[in-house]
């Protein structure tokens, strides 16, 4: 049995890790699973982590190249990590360095385009015919935290619940987060969730997704982002995870 851990950036990745436990920064190829350094997680299980680059499209086809990797390698994944840092819409809601455990991406740009929205329902065909919940549109749910044996207890301690969505145009205008908002009601913006999950679950593999908050979607204040904040916090996401 594998876990994978997926991040966009080499930044995230090393974020996760204490200093004396981060990979080499000379060994992060993307496309392409690499084990985590040897002494950092006490568990018989093997870790690997796979780099996707940012969008969509990257993220889609490091995901499935890393499984089909791993798999011709007679290792099992069980369990796929996405994580690394959003935006949201709302921060009284969502405030900055919240960790969010996503339930559902969306993708807002499949569908049928009528010059004002993207109708996913109105196009003849699916993504996907056959997934797990029905025919796969615009929207893909995840695994929550309990694939980790974490108890609901703990998830609502640690986390708050979210829905997000997966652009490959990242919303810089108060016009467009809104739009999106307003359709969809979605609470974090990221570029690759939607792309990992559903690369996950085409192969029956348990995706669970979690996010820090680094700043506001759309234009923002100085006082509206903090990446430095946001990528300390993802180094707490192991322990929550009992990983460590």
């Amino acid at each position: 049995m594998a876990l994978l851990l997926v991040t966009a950036t080499a930044e995230e990745l090393l974020a996760l890790f204490p200093e004396k436990y981060r990979p080499s920064a000379d060994n992060m190829q993307e496309y392409f699973p690499h084990p985590v350094p040897d002494g950092f997680f006490p568990h018989k299980e093997q870790v690997f982590y796979c780099l996707t680059g940012t969008g969509p499209v990257n993220a889609a086809l490091a995901t499935g190249i890393c499984l089909g990797i791993l798999s011709r390698s007679g290792l099992e994944v069980d369990r796929v990590l996405v994580t690394g840092l959003a935006g949201a819409y709302d921060l009284a809601r969502i405030p900055l360095c919240s960790l969010c455990l996503v339930r559902e991406e969306i993708w807002p740009e499949y569908g049928l385009n009528d010059g004002n929205a993207v109708i996913a329902q109105a196009f003849k065909w699916p993504q996907w015919q056959k997934g797990p919940a029905g025919p796969v549109y615009d929207r893909i749910p995840l695994d929550s935290a309990d694939v980790f044996h974490v108890t609901q207890r703990e998830i609502d301690k640690s986390f708050l619940l979210c829905s997000s969505l997966t652009v490959a145009g990242v919303s810089a205008s108060f016009e467009r987060a809104r739009t999106l908002w307003d359709r969809y009601h979605a609470d974090l913006e990221n570029m690759e969730g939607f792309s990992v999950a559903y690369a996950c679950a085409r192969l029956a593999v348990p995706c669970t997704e979690i996010r820090v908050v680094s700043n506001k979607t759309g234009p923002r204040r100085p006082d509206e982002k903090d990446f430095p904040g946001a990528l300390q916090r993802l180094e707490e996401l192991f322990s929550l995870l009992h990983l460590v």
